[in-house]
């Protein structure tokens, strides 16, 4: 199946990653050939750079290189305030506004590394809302080990979160996998610098799923 291109010029490429498939090989995880990368380079029938990662499980925007200099002069913003990583998330529990989550998470050598989320209300159901969430760092399943560090576990997720709780959304509602999903990409774009804004709406099981919720529930604007 053809991935989704989202965004393309000479020097970058943006795709919409399906959940369950990994962006590139990393020994630690796995030694599948199966990747994003791989795909989408046979299908482009271009090299490719990687530029960032998404979770194995999360779906959404990922943004390769086509060249070395367009890598590292993106890489080089990448955690400034001109470039913004927007995610939408259902997470567990009813948060009527906006969260700061700003401790620290430990790498995988056990050092502890700042980090911040920020969240803010889309909708709310009875026992669960849906986020936009915005990072201003990249830390290793950094969304989804903030939310459950403060018991609002993303659902569907089977590695931070609770399994009665994602078995049940899983059975009702049909979410059989996490339900977090890169939305939007911004950036200032290093060669043109003019600013890009990369959109992808949720797939349609996620949106499926709402549908059912909000048939189900009663569910007052969040605003």
């Amino acid at each position: 199946m053809s991935l989704e291109i989202l965004f393309k010029d000479e020097h970058f490429v943006a795709t919409n990653k399906p959940s369950g498939l990994l962006v590139h090989p990393y020994w630690k995880e796995t030694n599948e050939k199966e990747c994003l990368l791989k795909d989408l380079r046979d299908q482009i029938d271009m090299y490719l750079y990687p530029i960032h990662r998404l979770d194995r499980p999360v779906s959404g925007i990922v943004i390769f290189g086509l060249n070395q200099e367009a890598v590292r002069s993106l890489q080089s913003s990448w955690h400034e305030e001109s470039t913004r990583k927007i995610y939408t998330a259902l997470a567990r529990g009813r948060h009527e506004s906006p969260q700061e989550y700003s401790f620290a998470l430990r790498n995988e050598q056990k050092v502890e590394q700042e980090a911040l989320t920020l969240t803010r209300p889309k909708e709310l159901f009875e026992r669960s809302t849906l986020l936009e969430v915005e990072i201003k760092t990249g830390r290793r399943h950094q969304i989804r080990r903030h939310l459950s560090r403060r018991i609002a576990n993303v659902i569907g997720d089977r590695k931070y979160g609770k399994k009665a709780i994602n078995d049940h959304y899983r059975d009702i509602y049909g979410i059989d996998r996490i339900f977090l999903h890169a939305t939007q990409l911004s950036f200032i774009h290093p060669i043109t610098e003019k600013e890009v804004e990369i959109n992808c709406p949720l797939p349609v099981d996620l949106q499926n799923s709402l549908s059912k919720m909000r048939q189900r529930e009663f569910t007052p604007s969040a605003d």
